[in-house]
């Protein structure tokens, strides 16, 4: 079942959050993605599966009943956005030319992980070495389905993310960076950032051996 979180006369962007079972969408994060002014549907998916796995099942119910908007993108129930950063997204998209199929931009992780992502000029050489870009980034609904939507593999989890835009790069589709925006995410001593290093490597090739 999905949740309604907000409902929008002539939606431009699927807004999708996924949840694991039993968690809920945060307050800080319901209250800085409702300051956005381009119109919007906010779903809640929860289930036991990955994100992504979620996020899928969630956008295959939403558009068994409703025409999709331009728009998509997944957002993390523990997030603090900057304030319009939905719009500054749209907008890069608009402005994007046929191959930059998402945009994507700065982010922050705080508290059991202390590390800051700025969003830099699309750079296809490092993201085949690793990734740079956040799953919380929005996407030309049209080029999504087209690349056969999100990587949902365990074998992949924690780099699920990289794994689509490299599945997106292999098909001739590159990112743009909106510069005006941010976001702040929490990481907590269960999140998968969280994670050591040896699983990320073991991650990371798996991700390198499927889809470079």
């Amino acid at each position: 079942m999905i949740k309604y979180l907000v409902k929008s006369p002539n939606p431009q962007i699927l807004v999708i959050t996924p949840l694991l079972t039993g968690h809920s969408v945060s307050k800080e994060t319901k209250k800085s993605i409702k300051r956005n002014k381009t119109p919007f549907v906010w779903i809640s998916y929860m289930g036991d599966g990955n994100p992504c796995k979620n996020t899928q099942k969630a956008f295959n119910i939403y558009r068994n009943d409703y025409e999709l908007p331009k728009y998509v993108i997944k957002i993390d129930n523990d997030i603090q956005a900057s304030r319009g950063m939905l719009d500054e997204m749209f907008l890069t998209l608009e402005k994007s030319s046929k191959n930059e199929a998402y945009t994507y931009c700065s982010f922050e992780f705080q508290g059991s992980v202390n590390a800051k992502f700025p969003a830099i000029p699309f750079d296809s050489d490092r993201l085949r070495v690793n990734n740079y870009i956040s799953s919380c980034s929005m996407m030309k609904t049209n080029k999504l389905i087209e690349v056969g939507l999100w990587v949902t593999d365990d074998k992949g989890f924690r780099l699920l993310d990289w794994a689509l835009w490299l599945r997106f790069l292999k098909r001739g589709y590159i990112g743009v960076p909106a510069l005006k925006s941010s976001f702040v995410a929490t990481a907590s001593e269960s999140s998968v950032s969280a994670r050591g290093i040896e699983d990320y490597q073991e991650k990371r090739k798996w991700v390198l051996e499927n889809f470079s």
